[in-house]
């Protein structure tokens, strides 16, 4: 292994922390650093993958994952960075890339200044490594935390673009002033018609005919390419009314990460909400903004509101020109009264957005059953689809058991560990502070494998397990061979969009393939 041709790729990090203006100067010492190295050993450099300014916490990074593309390819066995923490700070997906990825295609692995090699055996010294990188990214991501809210309960703005009406203040980067622009314009139109009695919908056409720009025009990032025109909608109308931003509050903590390892938004309580009124100049006067907000409350209590009916292709079925969703209305005027679909941009803004795009609910679901039928003609075999599923469902459980057996190796490992930890801190080998601190991190791990054992055991142990799986995908075969019907959940199941045509060609977008045929 040592006479091995060593083709190898540097990979270098730096989060938004510690990000200087423009590209890194520390970027480019690790790249010259390990260039260096790389020279000393004559090996040779395949490229160089720089993510600057992108957290260790989370693996989707560009040239990461530009690295590991080159690494599917072949075209590197070998991967080098300045220390652990440059692969990542997450140390359950560190630790897999370490023992699985790396592993599966061979890749040796080396962090110079941490004095780890894989070509030398496992080092047990990663794992507590890993956690620690973890628990200072934790750290720093609490710092951030503390210091964002600290502004919030100051009244400073925090976001990254200003209120629709408002700008930045030049001198003040967390201090809102009016944009005194046409979008300023545009938030005093919208409470005016409300309050003349304009519906959320109609104000949205108004706005679009008259030309104001929407919110996510006045956003530097926007791009929408499937729209011929940008339009107002009555949700981008209500938000603008029911925000407390033009009255001059600031309420902001509406919603949060669910974890620092987690980019995923939640909702938070409206009681956590974080409020400063007059913070900046208003653009609506109170008695106007409250008494919008009793207009809101009353007109929802007057209509009437059935429960949202789910058709067949809601959310299914697209304009092929606009990109807009197809729409449902009822045909009464036929003589057999049935559901059309008819393109959201028509419906909303006539024929300046687009065309009708017509057709019937039974008409589509009709062109989409033939499909489905003379494809599970040519290509399904219930024979063998039963003999699959028969499989399948065997396989899954030695699988669920090997998972299981590898589990319990896994907790017993870290039990173990903690016990050396204890005896280490006993000994006066680790300090209280860095016994907490790693014990923490193991707990946590340990507590993730034995949900994961209990969720296996409730799979593997319960009664007649087998056979109702085999069950259901007696039934699932069933209906997929014959297709007497097509279901919501087989909609679901099956396509992911549908693309409706000006010339009356259809094309499905199905989940178990891509087919570039029209069907007319």
């Amino acid at each position: 292994m040592l006479n091995k041709i060593w083709d190898c790729a540097i990979y270098c990090r730096l989060s938004k922390e510690d990000l200087n203006k423009g590209y890194s100067e520390s970027i480019k010492m690790q790249e010259n650093e390990l260039k260096r190295y790389i020279l000393e050993n004559n090996w040779n450099l395949v490229d160089v993958y720089i993510d600057d300014g992108v957290s260790g916490t989370t693996f989707e990074r560009n040239d990461f994952k530009r690295m590991m593309e080159d690494v599917e390819k072949g075209l590197v066995n070998c991967i080098v960075t300045k220390d652990l923490s440059r692969l990542g700070r997450d140390y359950i997906e560190t630790g897999r890339y370490l023992e699985k990825v790396f592993p599966e295609y061979g890749i040796r692995y080396i962090a110079l200044n941490d004095g780890i090699d894989t070509l030398n055996g496992e080092d047990d010294s990663i794992p507590f490594r890993n956690v620690v990188n973890d628990m200072y990214a934790k750290d720093i991501s609490k710092k951030i935390r503390f210091n964002l809210r600290s502004k919030m309960k100051d009244g400073l703005f925090i976001g990254a673009f200003a209120p629709y009406g408002y700008k930045k203040d030049v001198n003040n980067k967390n201090r809102l002033v009016p944009a005194n622009d046409i979008t300023t314009e545009a938030v005093k139109r919208i409470f005016l018609l409300y309050m003349e009695g304009f519906g959320k919908q109609k104000i949205a056409k108004i706005l679009t005919d008259e030309g104001y720009p929407t919110p996510a025009e006045s956003k530097e990032n926007y791009k929408n390419g499937n729209q011929k025109i940008k339009m107002w909608n009555s949700n981008a109308v209500h938000r603008i009314l029911t925000n407390e931003v033009y009255i001059g509050t600031i309420v902001q903590h509406k919603r949060k990460r669910i974890s620092y390892k987690v980019k995923k938004m939640k909702d938070v309580p409206e009681e956590e909400w974080i409020k400063k009124p007059n913070m900046h100049e208003a653009i609506i006067s109170e008695d106007v903004f409250w008494h919008v907000q009793d207009i809101i409350k009353n007109r929802s209590k007057l209509k009437f509101r059935p429960g949202h009916v789910v058709h067949l292709f809601s959310g299914k079925a697209r304009c092929g020109d606009c990109g807009s969703y197809m729409g449902y209305f009822y045909d009464k005027d036929r003589k057999e009264p049935c559901w059309k679909l008819i393109c959201g941009a028509f419906r909303k803004y006539g024929s300046k957005a687009c065309t009708m795009h017509s057709i019937s609910e039974e008409k589509l679901k009709q062109v989409i059953l033939n499909d489905l039928k003379s494809i599970s003609g040519k290509y399904v075999d219930k024979t063998q689809l039963l003999k699959l599923a028969e499989d399948s469902v065997e396989e899954n459980y030695t699988e669920q058991k090997i998972f299981y057996e590898e589990y319990k190796r896994k907790l017993a490992e870290l039990q173990n560990t903690f016990k050396q930890m204890y005896f280490d801190k006993i000994k006066g080998l680790l300090t209280d502070e860095q016994f907490k601190m790693l014990s923490e991190g193991l707990q946590r791990e340990a507590s993730i494998y034995s949900e994961k054992l209990k969720e296996i055991e409730n799979e593997i142990y319960a009664e007649n397990r087998k056979i109702y799986l085999l069950q259901q995908a007696v039934e699932k075969i069933k209906c997929i061979v014959e297709m007497n019907d097509l279901t919501r959940q087989m909609v679901e199941s099956l396509i992911d969009e549908i693309e409706i045509f000006n010339d009356h060609k259809i094309k499905i977008h199905y989940k178990f393939s891509n087919p570039e045929n029209y069907i007319s």
